[in-house]
């Protein structure tokens, strides 16, 4: 896979509002900089892999969003006025606009994957390509979430070979779009790409591994949780 068609779609919400599911463990302020400080740890990740992608592009109409993306030295995409599915109409957007850039594969990672690491992508980018390689496009390459409902990684080649279906029940319905559209669609399994932070378990569950001695959490998501367990303004369960 060229480095130069590979482009990667990380959608974020406004920082100010993501997460509310965890309201009942953070507080707004303390659910922002989670958000931030594991946007951060999935860029650097995506950076570091050997491979490197032509373009990591934050989706998001977030002026936060934006400085962060210029710190970094990714693009950002600000998608259109709100629609009816906006996560999936934005991406969809995205996925067009890195089309007409010329992307020939798109892989869209969520922001909230604080484990993830370069040789876990590398590793989903190589899975990918030796089935390409096997039996050609169009395929898709999914990563789930621990409960095997959702989707935290989405790799596609061509860009658009599945409609987006990211939400509740993701995994059934990327699968469903994948055969209604006669498109190879296989699931991919790397731990750290299968841990997303979306309920108070799961958070509690991070600040074990990032407390752990063979914390294996991403360095700005650590410090975060440290940071605010030293200070005693950790999250209550």
């Amino acid at each position: 896979m060229s480095p130069l068609a590979l482009w990667v779609l990380v959608p974020l919400k406004n920082l100010g509002r993501a997460k509310e599911r965890l309201s009942g463990a953070l507080a707004s302020l303390a659910r922002r900089e989670l958000v931030e400080a594991m946007a951060r740890d999935v860029i650097e990740a995506l950076q570091a892999v050997p491979v490197a992608p032509a373009h990591i592009v934050l989706v998001s109409d977030d002026d936060d969003v934006a400085a962060l993306a210029a710190q970094y030295g990714v693009a950002l995409f600000r998608p259109a006025a709100a629609a009816a599915d906006p996560l999936n109409a934005a991406l969809t957007e995205a996925m067009r606009h890195a089309c007409a850039g010329g992307a020939g594969h798109v892989l869209v990672m969520h922001a909230d994957l604080p484990l993830a690491r370069a040789a876990q992508l590398r590793g989903l980018i190589g899975a990918h390509l030796a089935a390409l390689e096997a039996r050609g496009a169009p395929l898709a390459t999914l990563v789930t979430d621990r409960a095997g409902e959702g989707s935290n990684c989405l790799l596609s080649t061509p860009p658009d070979a599945v409609p987006y279906r990211f939400g509740a029940g993701s995994r059934a319905r990327h699968h469903e779009a994948a055969r209604a559209a006669g498109v190879r669609c296989v699931e991919h399994h790397a731990a750290g790409l299968d841990r997303d932070i979306d309920q108070p378990e799961d958070l509690a569950e991070l600040v074990a591994i990032c407390q752990s001695a063979e914390n294996a959490g991403g360095a700005h998501t650590t410090r975060l949780l440290l940071r605010r367990g030293s200070e005693g303004n950790g999250p209550t369960f």
